[in-house]
C-alpha cells in the first residue's frame, strides 16, 4: 500500500512560498531603502538573494520527486544566508525557514549547532545594523527560532504516527485478508467434506446395493421368482437414489424423514439387505419420542453404512438392527455375525475404504452423540451409536 503524501506536500509547498515571500520582502526591503546595504549596494544584495533562491529551488525540486536531501544542501543554503544577512538585515527572517529546514534534515546534534548558529547570526544582524533596537530585536529572532525548530519537531513526530498507523492498519487489513481467506478455506473443506459424506452415504450405498441385488439375480442358483424380486427392489433402489439426488442438489441434507419415520426408514433398509441375500430384522425399543432431523438423519446413515459393511466387507449372513429409545436419549445398534476386523487398524485403508466409519462418527458427533464399534477377528461386528435428546449439540 503507498502511504499518502497529501499532508507532507502542503507543508512542503506551505515552506516553499513561506520562504520565496520572505525572500522577496528582503529584496524589497534592500531596494527601496528600508534595511541598510552593508556594502556592495543594491545589485549585490538582489544577486545573492536570486543565487540563494536559486539554490533553494534545487533543494525543492528534489523534495518534489521525494529524492533524499543531503545535509550539504541545508549548510550551504545556511552559509547563503548568512551572507545575505551581512549585506542587509532584510533577509533576517529567512531564520524561521531557515530553523526548519535544518531540525528535518540534519541529525539531532548537527541541527541543535546549525540552531544556534542561525540564532546567533539573526542577532548579531540586527544588533550590527540596527544597534538601538532593543531587547526584543534580541529575543524576537531567539524566540522565532525555537518555536520553528518546536514546530518541526512535533510535525516530525506526528507524522511518524502517520505512517506507523497507516503500516497498522495495512497489516490489519492484510491480517483480515488472511483471516478471511483461511475461512473460506475451511468452509470449503468443510463443504466439501460433506458432501462428499453425502454422496458416499447416499446415492454411494444406493449403487452399491443395486450392485449386489443385480449380482444376486444373476446368480444362476438363485430361484426365478427371487430374481423377479431382486431386480424389482434394484429399480426401486434407483428410483430412491434418484429422488434423494435431486433433493440434495436442491440444497437438502439428504433423505427428508418425518418425525416418526425413523423406524420406517431402518425397516425399509433392512427389507432391502434382506433381498439382497443378507437377512436382516429390525426391531425397536421403548417409547417412540421425536427426534430432531439431524439425529433422524444421522442415525440412517449409521444404519445404511453399518449395513453395506456388513454386506461389501464382513461377508455377513445375519444382520440385526435395534432403535432403542429410552429418556433423553436414543440407541442405535446394528450386530452382524460376519468376519469382523481389528478395531485398531486405521480407519481409512490406502484404497480409500473405510471413508463411511468416519462419517458415521462425525454426523453423530455433530448431534452431540457418539459412535463405538465392537469387533474382533471372526467374531462379528457391532456399530452402536447413542445420541441425547434435548441436550446442545
Amino acid at each position: 500500500m503507498t502511504t499518502d503524501h497529501r499532508t507532507d506536500s502542503y507543508a512542503e509547498w506551505g515552506g516553499h512560498i513561506l520562504f520565496l515571500a520572505l525572500a522577496a520582502i528582503g529584496v524589497r526591503q534592500a531596494v527601496v531603502g528600508q534595511a541598510p546595504i552593508a556594502f556592495g549596494g543594491t545589485a549585490t544584495a538582489v544577486a545573492g538573494a536570486l543565487a540563494v533562491v536559486a539554490w533553494y529551488i534545487v533543494g525543492a525540486v528534489a523534495m518534489a520527486r521525494r529524492r533524499s536531501v543531503p545535509a550539504g544542501w541545508v549548510l550551504t543554503l545556511t552559509a547563503g544566508w548568512i551572507a545575505l544577512v551581512l549585506l542587509s538585515p532584510g533577509f533576517v527572517w529567512l531564520a524561521f525557514v531557515l530553523a526548519m529546514l535544518c531540525w528535518r534534515f540534519l541529525r539531532v546534534p548537527a541541527s541543535v549547532v546549525a540552531e544556534l548558529v542561525i540564532a546567533a547570526v539573526s542577532v548579531s544582524a540586527t544588533l550590527l545594523h540596527t544597534p538601538d533596537v532593543g531587547l526584543g530585536g534580541v529575543i524576537g529572532p531567539v524566540i522565532g527560532i525555537a518555536t520553528a525548530a518546536a514546530i518541526t519537531g512535533i510535525y516530525g513526530r506526528v507524522s511518524a504516527m502517520v505512517d506507523e498507523r497507516d503500516e497498522l492498519i495495512v497489516d490489519l487489513l492484510d491480517t483480515r485478508e488472511r483471516l478471511a481467506q483461511q475461512e473460506r478455506q475451511a468452509g470449503i473443506l468443510a463443504e466439501r467434506e460433506r458432501l462428499g459424506g453425502e454422496i458416499h452415504d447416499g446415492t454411494g450405498q444406493s449403487l452399491a446395493s443395486i450392485v449386489l441385488l443385480l449380482r444376486a439375480a444373476l446368480n444362476h442358483q438363485t430361484a426365478e421368482p427371487q430374481r423377479d424380486i431382486q431386480v424389482s427392489t434394484a429399480l426401486e433402489t434407483a428410483q430412491t437414489a434418484l429422488t434423494e439426488s435431486r433433493r440434495f442438489l436442491r440444497g437438502l441434507h439428504g433423505p427428508d424423514l418425518e418425525p416418526d419415520g425413523l423406524s420406517d426408514a431402518l425397516a425399509t433398509a433392512a427389507a432391502r439387505a434382506t433381498v439382497s441375500g443378507m437377512s436382516t430384522t429390525f426391531s425397536t425399543h421403548g417409547s417412540p419420542i421425536a427426534l430432531p432431523s439431524a439425529t433422524r438423519h444421522a442415525l440412517l446413515r449409521v444404519a445404511q453404512e453399518a449395513l453395506a459393511n456388513s454386506a461389501r466387507h464382513a461377508d455377513a449372513d445375519r444382520v440385526a438392527i435395534t432403535l432403542t429409545h429410552l429418556p433423553g436419549e436414543v440407541h442405535l445398534d446394528v450386530a452382524d455375525d460376519g468376519r469382523g476386523f481389528d478395531t485398531a487398524a486405521p480407519a481409512v485403508s490406502p484404497d480409500g475404504s473405510g471413508m463411511g466409519l468416519h462419517t458415521m462418527r462425525r454426523r453423530v458427533v455433530e448431534c452431540g452423540g457418539t459412535v463405538s464399534i465392537e469387533s474382533q477377528p471372526g467374531d462379528g461386528t457391532t456399530v452402536h451409536a447413542r445420541v441425547p435428546i434435548g441436550e446442545p449439540t
